[in-house]
């Protein structure tokens, strides 16, 4: 097939692919702290040392420059610089075996988008079962992206699912896609005939999208708070600990002027005094039924009790009475991903039962405990949770504290 082209033409072309995979590193350097950027960076690295491998060999063929994967991975940068990425390259866990790579998730983890260059021709063959034993088609990953996003919903809901064709798509496969609930993007072509002959140019393309079997975590987490008002739907309010803290604390409630001898103390006043918390936990609160689970009112109270002054007790009995009390394990079990989050770090036992009693009532939890929210999602686990600024307990320090004029 490379007859076509002399030596110095083949080694021209892998200069050109070099130098756009230089540009598509760069192009990613303005995004780099969205979680997965240097992922997908080092996957084009990777293609580039093959690159040089071969310009270096003198001994280039039209194949090896066909099996590039850079026009996916150039494909993938095009949807990653895009307004509203929050993750590429994101990994899932469907079972105790299997893993997904998501490619480019956006709109605060509502939208999942693969992204796909491959031949039309080759996809609609491969996809009528005109392929080699063992070979997935696009129907079959379609699948695969469908039943993940069911055990990983935002907000309740599976995230809607995007196939975008860079190359197009033709108008059967895609609507036997759209017929399964995918969403397609990407020129709708007319139906060409297949057979057994595409098997080469199945196989060429092979290394277009690569398995999902990378197992290397994620760099950064992207802000998982969820505004309240934005999902009116939600009526159930799920209370952490560090919530009810910071409610019935004399800190939030008109004594935030002073300065103790604890420097972490001292500086929540500050921010509460710039930040009051206690009016952005009423406004959420209004209209919505409060719970909590048996474990976090449990913990809750034996703090106050040791650590809370006479105003902070009362304000935790006055609370109770705003607060419906439910056992851990109502409303069944965890699902999957939930039942194999890692308990480390800050990934604590007390926090997995609360925010899980949240998410199987589905309830938006409300916590101070970013930490946990983070941890959990570099373990592939998301939550509808709503982060406020943690607020401690002062009432019993204030003897010991100077009071600052306000």
């Amino acid at each position: 097939m490379d007859h076509a082209y002399s030596l110095d033409q083949l080694l021209s072309l892998v200069d050109e692919k070099i130098e756009l995979g230089k540009q598509l590193v760069l192009l990613l350097q303005p995004i780099q702290d969205i979680d997965g950027v240097t992922k997908l960076q080092r996957k084009i690295r990777q293609e580039m040392v093959f690159l040089k491998k071969l310009q270096k060999s003198k001994k280039v063929k039209l194949e090896q420059l066909s099996c590039s994967n850079l026009r996916h991975l150039g494909a993938m940068v095009d949807c990653a610089l895009r307004p509203g990425v929050v993750a590429v390259c994101k990994i899932f866990h469907i079972d105790d075996e299997s893993k997904l790579v998501i490619d480019v998730i956006h709109d605060h983890g509502k939208t999942w988008t693969k992204v796909i260059a491959r031949n039309p021709k080759s996809l609609s063959a491969l996809s009528s079962g005109n392929a080699s034993y063992g070979a997935r088609s696009i129907l079959d990953q379609a699948e695969d992206y469908l039943e993940c996003s069911k055990l990983y919903p935002c907000m309740y809901q599976p995230p809607k699912v995007i196939f975008e064709f860079v190359s197009g798509i033709e108008e059967s496969l895609s609507k036997k896609l759209t017929a399964i609930g995918v969403v397609v993007k990407g020129d709708i072509l007319p139906d060409t005939c297949h057979s057994l002959s595409d098997e080469s140019s199945l196989s060429q393309s092979s290394n277009d999208e690569e398995d999902s079997t990378d197992d290397s975590q994620p760099t950064m987490l992207q802000e998982m708070s969820q505004c309240i008002e934005e999902h009116p739907e939600i009526t159930t309010l799920n209370l952490d600990v560090t919530t009810m803290m910071a409610y019935i604390s004399n800190m939030t409630n008109g004594h935030c002027h002073y300065k103790f001898k604890q420097e972490v103390l001292t500086q929540q006043c500050e921010w509460e005094a710039e930040r009051p918390v206690k009016p952005i936990l009423e406004k959420i609160f209004a209209g919505k039924s409060l719970v909590c689970c048996r474990t976090a009112w449990d913990n809750f109270e034996k703090i106050v009790n040791t650590l809370g002054g006479e105003m902070e007790k009362k304000r935790m009995a006055e609370l109770k009475n705003m607060v419906q009390i439910y056992p851990d394990d109502y409303a069944g079990e965890d699902d999957f991903p939930r039942q194999n989050l890692k308990v480390r770090g800050h990934v604590r036992l007390r926090s997995r039962i609360i925010f899980n009693f949240g998410h199987r009532i589905k309830a938006i939890t409300v916590s101070a405990n970013e930490g946990f929210v983070r941890a959990a999602h570099q373990q592939g686990v998301t939550y509808a949770a709503f982060i406020h600024e943690s607020r401690a307990l002062t009432e019993g320090k204030e003897p010991t504290a100077v009071k600052i004029s306000s």
